[in-house]
């Protein structure tokens, strides 16, 4: 895929980029990951920017490229080589606060307790994400892939009021009835000779 043409330099600006992430990265990460297209080009930015993912993490813009690389490893290994990476730069990802966003989202300090801890830590936090997509209605396929279909919300119809004439009509058209006498009582005033007003 693309990710084995582009070299490392790139990829690495394309993460820094806010235009080139969103279009780039976030169309590789936010995919099916249970795919095997999407999971290897997961697996190869992981392989391709080994060394880098320090600097990503500590970048305005690479850090939301570390977090959604860290979700989208379909195995625990290949997360336990990125936030490996990760501890090794812990003071400096505690510098910053993207740093210490991706800090608690790759549970890097609870990898450097130890692994079993560390697995422990990510499970909770995969199944809070899984939690938070239910609530927010991301609708997931029978492979548990996010869809990025939401549910939609029903337009209220407007309630009836009765005119003075005794019709009925939606409060949509009276309110846009009221907005446009309102207008042209405004526009009488203003027209009037300047000795006439009262």
């Amino acid at each position: 895929g693309i990710t084995r043409k582009i070299p490392q330099e790139s990829l690495e600006l394309i993460a820094k980029d806010g235009l080139g992430s969103r279009c780039i990265m976030d169309g590789i990460l936010d995919g099916p990951i249970k795919e095997p297209v999407f999971s290897a080009a997961a697996r190869t930015l992981l392989d391709k920017l080994q060394g880098r993912w320090l600097a990503l993490s500590v970048d305005r813009v690479g850090h939301h490229t570390v977090k959604k690389l860290f979700r989208a490893l379909p195995d625990m290994d290949d997360r336990a080589a990125l936030v490996e990476e990760l501890s090794r730069g812990i003071n400096r990802l505690s510098g910053t606060s993207m740093g210490r966003s991706v800090m608690e989202d790759c549970a890097v300090k609870e990898y450097l307790e130890g692994i079993a801890v560390w697995k422990n830590a990510v499970s909770k936090i995969l199944r809070r994400d899984e939690w938070l997509n239910d609530i927010t209605g991301e609708i997931q396929d029978e492979e548990g892939n996010a869809s990025g279909k939401k549910k939609r919300k029903r337009k209220r119809r407007g309630t009836k009021a009765s005119t003075e004439d005794g019709d009925d009509e939606t409060g949509e058209s009276q309110n846009k009835k009221s907005a446009s006498s309102a207008v042209s009582s405004i526009m009488d005033v203003m027209s009037m000779p300047a000795g006439m007003e009262q």
